[in-house]
């Protein structure tokens, strides 16, 4: 199975090609940290994988994206790509979360405990979802305040993971921290996604963004848009 692998949820723009033979599994990967501007990058770091892999689009079994939380921007950036990259080959796509993979990763560092996956959202909030130890989701994807996030934690002997740990972290100093984790390896989303597809079918749902709050941008209303045409510019300056 070979499979290609994008994220562009958080800072990272990174794609991996990972093929998986007799219970083996080898990746290559690319990852660009830009921050902003994935939709300019995200082409050419699928290109640069693809000939570092050895391999094209007709070889490959299927496609996985990291659909979120995150950026809005890069989050539909990464999932529009994915998805159409298996509209026009007719291949299975997946969805992996970001909270997930850190969680993961957070499982190697601390293999007995519970993980509480956190990414700053700003605002003082963060993005969050706990895993039991056999990493197990405890409960959905939410963003909150780090004080009640905290004591979530505390309730269920937490380690925290990823870049909202040491907001959360402050608010309960007790809770121990395994990574300040940016962003997940683009690694973790492949091995996460490989056995999704195998198992996916004609009627596994395409990868869709997973937003837990509104975007900060809004669309106009009808009267900010009326006063923002010339007409109404020139109403506005007249009265």
């Amino acid at each position: 199975m070979i499979l290609l692998a994008v994220d562009t949820a958080l800072d990272a723009c990174a794609a991996a090609v990972a093929t998986e033979r007799d219970g083996t599994v080898e990746i290559h990967a690319v990852r660009d940290v830009i921050g902003r501007g994935h939709a300019e990058h995200l082409m050419r770091v699928v290109d640069e994988v693809l000939a570092y892999a050895g391999v094209g689009h007709v070889d490959l079994d299927g496609y996985a994206v990291s659909v979120g939380p995150g950026s809005f921007t890069g989050i539909r950036v990464g999932v529009a790509a994915v998805r159409g990259f298996a509209l026009a080959s007719g291949r299975p796509a997946v969805s992996v979360t970001t909270l997930e993979a850190l969680a993961s990763e957070g499982r190697d560092i601390r293999p007995e405990r519970p993980i509480l996956a956190v990414i700053d959202a700003r605002k003082n909030e963060v993005y969050a979802q706990a895993f039991d130890a056999g990493g197990r989701p405890l409960g959905p994807a939410t963003v909150a305040s780090a004080g009640v996030v905290a004591r979530h934690g505390a309730e269920i002997g937490a380690v925290l993971i990823g870049s909202g740990a040491p907001l959360v972290a402050a608010a309960d100093p007790t809770l121990e921290i395994a990574a300040t984790t940016p962003f997940p390896a683009i690694d973790t989303h492949a091995l996460l996604a490989l056995p999704r597809l195998a198992a996916a079918g004609p009627h596994t749902p395409r990868p869709s963004p997973l937003y837990v709050r509104p975007a900060d941008a809004k669309p106009q209303g009808a009267a900010r848009l009326a006063r923002l045409t010339p007409g109404g510019l020139a109403a506005e300056v007249g009265s």
